[in-house]
């Protein structure tokens, strides 16, 4: 499954948002322009599929998640395209929700999805009134029918909540790397990779029990860290694991807690790249605490790793913006009345100009000129 594109109106700093998403997209712009808004996005889209709209609400900060600029009678509109897998039923789908507000309380306006399947039928199904209504070929959803018309509508329940095709954007990820978790010894935690990496160890304890996936990831972060010998964990007391490093210089193998943030980072960018088995990838900061001779071997991994799944990272580093591909930059900004809005700066005339006269992308961000 892939997002190709979203729009949403009224949603955090967001007015109207419209924007087409690749395989790789950069997020940049000034700090609190909306970057992190772009990102919480995807997750409570994420959130509404694993935990139900209400709790998903009440994750992102209630009515807070609307826009607090907008009118009381205004609603919070969001709209995806999406292209699914092969193996699965439905081609594309257009989905579209809106939600109103009411003091605490959340109600659904539309509710709307409207899909192509693999014999090239189209059908729509659509909340009115307090009840669904289809149109077009029902194929693929025959055997759904039945459960849905015992759905309590009166309940704030989106479709995406429990139509299948929809289950893998639970599976949509976000980190934001905090070099100091991975440091200290952990014991009883998840063996995916925490949103912080706090659980670093447990992670790298199961990719260096397989010879293969070993030989992966040290092959990849020798890429990118080539003074870094082997990887290694270790109990400390028969509980807590924690992992160590040995340089090429030494035989002594080196603790978490000692080792530089930049390292830390980047061996669970590596991790998250290609151990974890997300469709959708989403990371903070992505090229934090990194040296700038890095970034050309992080935008060789992300590049390569889009082929397999759909990534968006953010990001204040000029190198990082320097390597990448200008198609792949995504600009977010905000105007005189506090709204955010997001673009992509290879489109607009003035870049495209700067462009023609030898200003390179990375030239136009650092001298803040994107938005001329």
């Amino acid at each position: 499954m892939r997002i190709t594109s979203v729009r949403a109106k009224n949603f955090k700093s967001f007015k109207d948002l419209d924007i087409r998403l690749d395989n790789l997209n950069v997020l940049i712009g000034a700090n609190a322009s909306g970057k992190s808004n772009f990102v919480q996005l995807f997750t409570f889209i994420r959130d509404i599929v694993k935990e139900g709209l209400e709790n998903a609400v009440s994750i992102q900060g209630g009515a807070y998640l609307r826009n607090v600029n907008c009118r009381d009678d205004e609603p919070l509109t969001m709209e995806l395209s999406i292209e699914h897998g092969p193996g699965e039923p439905l081609v594309r789908s257009e989905y579209r929700f809106s939600l109103a507000f009411t003091g605490r309380q959340v109600s659904i306006g539309e509710d709307e999805l409207r899909s192509e399947s693999r014999d090239g039928q189209a059908f729509t199904i659509k909340r009115v009134e307090n009840q669904y209504q289809t149109e077009g070929d029902l194929g693929p959803l025959q055997g759904f029918l039945a459960a849905m018309e015992t759905v309590d509508v009166s309940r704030p329940r989106l479709l995406i909540e429990y139509l299948p095709w929809f289950n893998d954007l639970k599976s949509i990820a976000s980190y934001d790397i905090d070099s100091n978790a991975p440091r200290n010894g952990v014991f009883g935690r998840p063996s995916e990779l925490e949103p912080n990496a706090g659980n670093l160890a447990i992670v790298l304890d199961k990719i260096l029990s397989d010879d293969e996936e070993r030989r992966t990831l040290m092959m990849l972060v020798k890429d990118v860290l080539p003074f870094v010998e082997a990887l290694e964990t270790e109990k400390l007391w028969g509980r807590s694991l924690i992992f160590k490093m040995r340089e090429r210089y030494s035989q002594q193998a080196i603790p978490a807690a000692f080792l530089s943030d930049g390292t830390i980072d980047m061996i669970a960018l590596v991790v998250i790249l290609y151990f974890e088995r997300k469709q959708l990838v989403l990371i903070e900061e992505a090229a934090r605490n990194l040296h700038p001779s890095i970034m050309s071997g992080l935008v060789a991994f992300l590049e390569d790793i889009s082929h397999r799944k759909q990534i968006v990272i953010t990001t204040h580093n000029p190198q990082l913006v320097r390597h990448t591909d200008k198609s792949r930059l995504i600009l977010i900004s905000r105007d005189a009345r506090g709204y955010s809005h997001a673009e992509r700066p290879v489109d607009r005339a003035s870049v495209q100009q700067f462009l023609r006269d030898e200003i390179s992308m990375h030239e136009l961000y650092v001298e803040d000129l994107l938005e001329v």
